[in-house]
């Protein structure tokens, strides 16, 4: 894979992303983060959760996937009011977006899933 905080910053610069993280697949902690989106400075950052619930929800996509016999999920998008998160499984970390409402998701998904694919290069 790219350098991981080159991963991030190619996907925070994705139009719509308000967040990209590298996060361990195994343990849900941040690995690469890029600052958020109109965030406030000194603010508590709620991404440590988005991140481990993101790796927990995609960990358990990947055993209901294999359960049924589909083989490893290739992108997973959880649709909110307010926006998306994406998940792309890149082998020992997850690539998590956090994306608004109006993002072209086509963009976000392509660059997540090229970034993910060079770490299988």
């Amino acid at each position: 894979m790219k350098a991981l905080s080159q991963v991030v910053a190619t996907l925070s610069h994705v139009p719509g992303v308000i967040a990209a993280m590298v996060v361990g697949a195994s343990d849900g902690l941040i690995v690469e983060t890029s600052p958020v989106a109109g965030g406030a400075t000194g603010a508590a950052d709620p991404r440590k959760h988005t991140a481990a619930l993101a790796a927990y929800l995609y960990s358990k996509v990947t055993r209901a996937s294999g359960a049924a016999r589909l083989g490893t999920p290739a992108f997973m998008r959880l649709e909110a009011e307010k926006g998306h998160i994406c998940v792309v499984g890149a082998r020992d970390v997850v690539l998590v977006t956090i994306v608004t409402p109006d993002a072209n998701l086509g963009r976000v998904r392509l660059d997540m899933m090229n970034a993910a694919r060079s770490n299988h290069d």
